[in-house]
This record gives structure tokens, sequence and C-alpha cells, in this order.
């Protein structure tokens, strides 16, 4: 008996010895285009339902407490924020630099956002201002980001990815709604009139104050890359 527990537990070391420690992730070479897209896309959505073994957050829903949107013209402050429909994103663009200094990454998404919006300034040099609940439907965004990488050696003595910097720009591919309720609330001839131009033109409102609201949440997500890659050796990702 004691001879069968011995072999079983020997069994059950190799095994785990030469399992895939990270089993959802196909390696790739660095210039497998596909591969590379493939992979990163079979990951979309197990990633953004969370990985606490691997210190990542679930990002979706993803949930931002409060982001100052500001910009010169506009005092725009954004709290209790929920974002939904980052697991089903479609990878169109995932590629590695050889040396391992820089991802290029392509993601097209469907979002919904709902949130609380404090705002005064100007929109499209009109007058702008209201205090109340913040909701965004944009159907079809596509971020475009480069990430910036460093080498790190871990505890363990095997080397991983450190994300060092990163930037991105957008671009809205279909129609999308923005409304703030609650705009003008002593004045419903001002209220009216700037909630049908806020209808007619959602991409123009998004692209004129959402930038910084929009940067937040990616900085969101690759915080919780940045964490993947802290947690999971480069030789257990990549070819």
């Amino acid at each position: 008996m004691y001879g069968k527990i011995c072999i079983l537990l020997f069994v059950s070391c190799i095994y785990f010895a030469i399992a895939d420690p990270v089993p959802f992730i196909t390696k790739c070479k660095w210039d497998d285009t596909k591969c590379n897209k493939d992979s990163s896309q079979a990951v979309v959505g197990i990633f953004s339902a969370g990985l606490p073994e691997y210190n990542v957050e679930k990002s979706d829903p993803l949930q931002i407490d409060y982001v100052d949107a500001s910009s010169p013209n506009m005092k725009l402050i954004v709290t209790d924020v929920v974002v939904t429909g980052l697991k089903n994103c479609e990878v169109k663009k995932m590629q590695r630099f050889e040396d391992s200094s820089k991802l290029i990454v392509k993601i097209l998404c469907s979002t919904e956002l709902k949130g609380k919006y404090d705002m005064k300034g100007q929109l499209f040099v009109i007058p702008i201002e209201g205090k109340g609940d913040l909701y965004a439907n944009v159907p079809k965004i596509q971020i475009n980001a480069e990430v910036d990488l460093n080498i790190k050696k871990g505890k363990d003595g095997k080397d991983r990815w450190l994300v060092k910097s990163w930037r991105h720009t957008f671009d809205l591919k279909d129609k999308s709604t923005v409304k703030f309720e609650n705009l003008f609330p002593d004045n419903e001839f001002l209220r009216t009139s700037t909630n049908e131009l806020i209808a007619q033109n959602g991409n123009d409102v998004i692209i004129e104050i959402g930038a910084n609201l929009i940067k937040a949440l990616v900085g969101k997500v690759v915080e919780n890359i940045k964490k993947f890659f802290l947690a999971v050796p480069i030789e257990d990702l990549s070819l």
C-alpha cells in the first residue's frame, strides 16, 4: 500500500513538472503573426474574467472609482465608472519585436459605459454644464497601442517582461451614443438643445471630451497586463 502511494505521488510530481504552467497560453515565435494573434484572441475572455493567481483583476465589467477627464476647455470628473463588453473584444493585430522590446496591439471592442459625471466648460465652443448619470454605447472602438518592454529577472532567476511605457490612439468605427442626464437643470431650453446636439454627434463628443477617460480605461487594462507579465516567466509565454 505504501509503495503504491509513493508511486502515485511520484507520477503526480512528474505530471505537474511537465504540464504547461499557463495552460491557456499558446506559445508562439516572435515572427509568427497568425499564432500571436490567435493566441491573444483565445486569452481575451479568460483574461477579462480575472486571474487572481496571476494578480490580474477582473476587467469585464471594468470598474474605476474616479477619473479626472478634464481638458483645457472642460472640467469633467467621472466617478463610479462601469464598462462592459471587453470580454468580446476582437484582436486585429498582435506583433512582438524579435528583441522583446515592444508590442504593437490593435483590438476592436463593442462597449457600454455607465457612471456619474460632473461637468462644466465648453463643448464644440458651446457652454455646457451639469451633474448626474452618464451613459455611452460605443459599438465599435479600435484601440491601437504600443507597449515598450524591458526584461527583468525574477526571484526564481527567470526572465520576465516589464512594461516600461505605453501609448495609444483610438478610432471610432461606428456611430456611438452618449447621454448626460441633468444637463442645465435650471434651463429646459438649453438642456433640450444640448441633448439634441450630443445625440446627433456621439462620436464627435467622445473625441472632444472622452480621450482622457478612454486613456484611464486603457491604462487599467495595461496595469493588468503588467501584473501578468511579472507573474509569468517569458519562457512560459513565448517560444
